[in-house]
């Protein structure tokens, strides 16, 4: 795999592990995202829930190096400690508050700095040539419906990472309009409807019409799908989860996002999306 380098500009995007880990190149910097590339995601304990990655993650190896490691969500799939723990320990590392505290946790890296909540205003984090904002769900107790924004310094490129998707209604997709200002180089969502009881959190995954009218209301020059691969479980969610995928994003989009492209990522191939001034 290779890696863009200083002085580099434009998009790249991999997926590494089929379901929702990637490395984004713009402007020269790599980041690494929601790195899950080895061992199993767990609940708690197994009895509660443990999962496994259904397609072969890229080796880490690969990967590196990357500049800085981002992570988004608290949960296992997202936040995975063990594949936290073989990254470089003086690796920068940055997570959004309510994150911070479980990647701190793993005890792995010397330095885990915050990134901001910008459904409340501010700046966004300066990572390199890159700025790095994050959009928390207005619900007090939700942690899922979040979107991470990346862009360029220099070329303007911009990511949006949203693996549960985002309501289209109240101050997180208002705020994140106001931050694109109409430009959206790269789209990433989940399509899959993952509904939980209520006593563990209610619908995670929004589903393919929520990703749809996200499509249609940002309008992204790209969108790909993220947080969709069918990963085998067990325990005790496993047994009262109820998941709908939509693989075919292509048919979903169709008719319905006419400047979106649809783009289907194979892992550990990169996908330059924004050119190189």
């Amino acid at each position: 795999m290779t890696t863009t380098g200083p002085g580099a500009g434009g998009l790249t995007l991999t997926l590494l592990n089929g379901d929702s880990s990637w490395k984004i190149e713009v402007d020269g910097t790599r980041l690494l995202l929601d790195p899950w590339l080895d061992g199993p995601a767990i609940v708690g304990v197994k009895a509660l829930h443990v999962a496994r990655l259904g397609t072969p993650a890229v080796k880490l190896e690969e990967v590196l190096p990357v500049d800085a490691l981002l992570v988004s969500h608290p949960f296992p799939d997202h936040c995975n400690a063990t594949t936290l723990r073989q990254l470089p320990r003086d690796l920068p590392a940055f997570a959004p508050r309510v994150v911070r505290p479980f990647l701190k946790a793993i005890g792995r890296f010397r330095r885990v700095g915050e990134i901001p909540n910008l459904t409340r205003g501010g700046a966004p984090l300066v990572v390199g040539n890159a700025d790095v904002a994050w959009f928390r769900a207005a619900a007090p107790l939700d942690t899922t419906h979040n979107a991470l924004v990346v862009r360029g310094r220099r070329s303007g490129a911009t990511v949006m990472y949203c693996p549960h998707a985002v309501l289209l209604q109240g101050p997180t997709i208002e705020a994140v309009e106001r931050y694109l200002g109409g430009r959206l180089d790269a789209l990433l969502c989940s399509f899959t409807l993952l509904d939980l009881p209520g006593y563990l959190g209610g619908v995670a995954n929004l589903g393919k019409e929520a990703a749809v009218a996200l499509v249609e209301r940002l309008a992204p020059r790209h969108v790909l799908a993220t947080h969709d691969g069918e990963k085998p479980d067990s325990g005790f969610i496993a047994r009262v989860e109820k998941i709908t995928r939509h693989p075919d994003i292509v048919s979903a989009l169709s008719g319905r996002a006419p400047s979106s492209r649809p783009v289907v990522p194979v892992t550990g191939e990169p996908l330059p999306l924004v050119p190189a001034a």
